[in-house]
């Protein structure tokens, strides 16, 4: 049986303090009227109500919950709500009335009122994207929209009261709230796995990603495709297909490929509706890597990764994912633990001649939302040295994804990857592109 390598005091204390500093964070803003201020004081609000309850009324997702309603005095409603909710000088007293109930108009409080209107999880997204857009469009600061999502987010356990049962994908999470796939296939970022799952299906739904990652670095080429399924905003199921070639003699006829079969469940927490809580979103996910093939090494009479110095041609990874969005900030934090054997991903076999045993590895990443299309981010992650001709080191990365709509994302990034064998002792670094299409 195999033995797993305690992690160092150093390693566990790091992780420890970014899951400790983003736990702070997510602490909710001290009561002042930063907010308000930001978002023009009553008239700006006034501005942001008039410009979003358009959209909603327009929107097909949930027009049809707003039939009934005194748009006029619902108007008046949301403006007393964002006021104080922001820092303002306004109470919120939290009625409608309902034209439909009786002759005058019955009084009902915030929970009671959106019981009859089967509002699902999609339809609060919708809600919320159009505020997002409603902001946009009255020039509020993407910090301060931010802010405001994030006080009115944890109001989906009172709002959302049907779980609804499409036909097809409803595309009802936030937009970027799936992340994008690594280069193992999982949601996360561009090398480490987050929390989060794949796809813009809500819980009541499902939805796809496939994608397209090329890396080049001075010696090495590295291409990742796949597929991600989400289901439920719950399991993700991910296939994926790397191809590593080299470039310079005496590795430049060399092509390996290996293939990556995942699952991750969600255990715990929302990414966005646990904007009042300590909670991440926390997910257990499980990679396996099989080898496919090794060539180009003929003249030195290899071509099994075991020739190599490697254990095996395939195995497993485990892993456990943190995720906190803090909109308050505008960051999105993860931690993530890896059990791992894998040299470089598991692209020169799994364990070798320096060590065999599963180690746990830290991975860790963070990046700035620096509006609703577009965030900023980097990440580390630390990995196993198993092989004597591979002096494996740490990769990280900077990244900028792009989401210009729920169909697509695009990544660009620099990377180091570290030595990747003896043979061309130099550290490895590149830029490269990523680009995910889904429903």
């Amino acid at each position: 049986m195999r033995r797993y390598a305690m992690p160092s005091l150093r390693r566990l204390g790091g992780l420890s303090l970014l899951l400790a500093s983003s736990l702070a964070l997510a602490q909710p803003a001290a009561s002042d009227d930063t907010l308000f201020r930001a978002l023009g004081g009553q008239p700006g609000i006034k501005n942001v109500v008039d410009t979003f309850l358009p959209l909603v009324v327009a929107d097909a997702r949930i027009k049809d919950n707003f039939a009934d309603f005194d748009l006029e005095q619902l108007k008046l409603r949301l403006q007393e709500q964002f006021c104080e909710i922001s820092g303002g000088p306004c109470r919120y007293t939290g009625k409608y009335r309902d034209r439909t109930m009786d002759g005058v108009g019955t009084v009902r409080d915030m929970v009671t009122v959106h019981q009859d209107l089967q509002i699902s999880n999609a339809m609060f997204n919708a809600l919320a994207e159009n505020l997002q857009l409603a902001m946009q469009q009255q020039g509020v600061p993407n910090s301060a929209a931010n802010r405001l999502v994030a006080r009115l987010a944890p109001m989906q356990r009172d709002i959302v009261t049907a779980r609804a049962t499409p036909a097809a994908p409803d595309r009802g999470k936030l937009l970027a709230t799936g992340g994008v796939s690594t280069v193992e296939g999982a949601a996360g970022g561009g090398i480490v796995p987050w929390a989060l799952i794949s796809g813009y299906g809500s819980r009541d739904s499902w939805g796809a990603n496939a994608y397209y990652t090329y890396l080049g670095t001075q010696d090495y080429q590295l291409a990742s495709y796949g597929v991600v399924v989400g289901i439920a905003d719950r399991l993700e199921i991910s296939l994926a297909d790397q191809q590593l070639r080299g470039s310079l003699a005496p590795l430049d006829r060399l092509a390996i490929r290996q293939q990556i079969f995942g699952l991750k469940v969600k255990l715990a927490g929302d990414v966005v509706y646990d904007q009042d809580s300590l909670m991440p979103q926390v997910a257990a996910g499980i990679l396996y890597k099989r080898h496919q093939r090794l060539g180009g090494l003929d003249a030195l009479g290899v071509s099994r990764v075991q020739q190599l110095g490697a254990s095996d041609d395939h195995g497993y990874d485990y892993y456990l994912a943190a995720t906190k969005l803090v909109l308050e900030h505008s960051l999105l934090l993860n931690a993530t633990v890896r059990a791992t054997r894998a040299n470089q991903m598991g692209l020169l076999g799994l364990g070798g001649d320096q060590g065999t045993r599963t180690r746990l590895m830290p991975e860790l990443s963070v990046a700035y939302l620096a509006d609703r299309k577009l965030a900023i981010g980097a990440e580390y992650r630390r990995k196993p040295h198993n092989l004597g001709l591979d002096h494996e080191k740490a990769y990280y990365d900077v990244f900028a994804a792009w989401f210009p709509n729920k169909n697509l994302s695009l990544t660009l990034a620099y990377a180091v990857l570290g030595d990747i064998t003896v043979f061309n002792p130099k550290r490895q670094r590149g830029a490269y592109l990523s680009v995910q299409a889904g429903f």
